[in-house]
């Protein structure tokens, strides 16, 4: 899957090399649920809103990791739109289960966002929903009781009085929406209040209303002026690049350099390892680059200048190197991608108050192949 991924971006750079835009940064972390931890598929980072069911199916591997009764007819196993893996969403009049991430970084005020994902319903339950959609809000809206779904609505919902279903295995359900700012958790489900406004039954049946779907390949795109998805800032240095004669490990490096020092390069107050506000953000451009190139592993050099906590410079740099390392895997970047190498003290000796001392007091982010 890495490799398919890197494969992926130098394709998409060949796209944009020629005006092409293919490559748009998808704000939705494992948007189509083939992520692995280690050999297992996982649809980490996604939160399950009740018991949301989660579906592989692959050619080398084949099961389910839902609590499954084997009499349910909605758990037969289907081909994902793409990958291997797809979730499954249950609504019953008075249970909804729902799907929830946080984004990869929040919206922001005034910006047109455009929302998609792929659903077939269940041909084994006996109703279809009438609405599903989703909904950005800047904490987890408490989907689980009515009050929650009345006063935090989906911005994007698709209405069909008979049903949402088509004739295709997997259909495309999309919308645009204004941000208001500060919206990092998105929700997917039915946001219905009442049991009449949710299902359309498919036939006559005298068992409980159930509607079941499966969903796949979920995607949040900024928008431009004109309506097309904007390519991130990481993509767009890839494109400048001189020559796409290189390969895929070189076109690594080279986004990553175009990012230059005011970025890699993140500094400390005497005597401390608290990241400042400036430190954060970089460290939120840096995290931005290691999900959109999954190949990619760095190294945190760190270091301390002369005398700094009473000579004690090696155990400051690794206390700065570990505030790096919590960011990041607090961020979701997986440990096996990240170096620590505390350096201590290397550089010329300077008065305190000489501002030449910031620049000893820092972290550098370092690309290997």
């Amino acid at each position: 899957m890495r490799l398919l991924n890197a494969i992926s971006a130098v394709v998409c750079l060949l796209f944009m090399a020629t005006g092409v835009d293919l490559c748009a940064q998808n704000l939705v972390p494992n948007g189509s649920f083939d992520d692995t931890r280690g050999t297992r598929p996982s649809m980490k980072p996604w939160k399950k809103v009740n018991t949301v069911d989660f579906f592989v199916n692959a050619e080398d591997r084949r099961y389910k990791e839902v609590n499954a009764a084997k009499n349910d007819r909605n758990y037969i196993l289907r081909k994902p739109r793409s990958g291997h893996a797809y979730v499954g969403l249950r609504i019953w009049p008075k249970y909804n289960e729902y799907l929830q991430v946080q984004l990869r970084r929040p919206l922001t005020e005034g910006k047109a966002y455009s929302f998609e994902m792929y659903i077939t319903p269940s041909r084994y339950s006996n109703c279809y929903l009438k609405k599903i959609g989703a909904s950005f809000y800047s904490h987890r809206p408490p989907y689980t009781t009515r009050a929650g779904r009345e006063d935090f609505p989906a911005q994007v919902e698709t209405y069909k009085p008979f049903g949402v279903r088509d004739t295709a295995e997997w259909f495309r359900v999309n919308g645009v929406f204004i941000a208001k700012g500060g919206e990092k958790i998105m929700t997917i489900g039915n946001f219905s209040t009442t049991p009449n406004d949710k299902f359309k039954r498919k036939k006559i049946s005298f068992k409980k209303r159930e509607a079941y779907y499966y969903i796949d390949d979920i995607a949040v795109y900024e928008l431009d002026d004109k309506g097309v998805p904007i390519v991130d800032s990481l993509a767009y240095a890839l494109a400048m690049q001189d020559s796409l004669d290189n390969d895929s490990t070189d076109l690594l490096a080279s986004s990553f350099a175009g990012l230059d020092s005011n970025i890699t390069n993140i500094y400390f107050e005497e005597n401390s390892s608290r990241l400042d506000e400036a430190g954060y953000k970089k460290l939120g451009i840096i995290t931005e680059f290691l999900f959109e190139n999954t190949e990619a592993t760095i190294r945190v050099d760190t270091y301390a200048s002369p005398g700094e906590m009473d000579g004690q410079e090696l155990k400051l740099s690794e206390k700065r190197a570990k505030s790096v390392h919590i960011f990041l895997t607090g961020n979701k970047i997986e440990k096996s991608r990240i170096v620590l190498h505390p350096v201590g003290n290397s550089c010329e000796f300077y008065k305190a108050g000489d501002p030449k001392r910031r620049f000893c007091r820092k972290a550098e982010i370092i690309i290997m192949n």
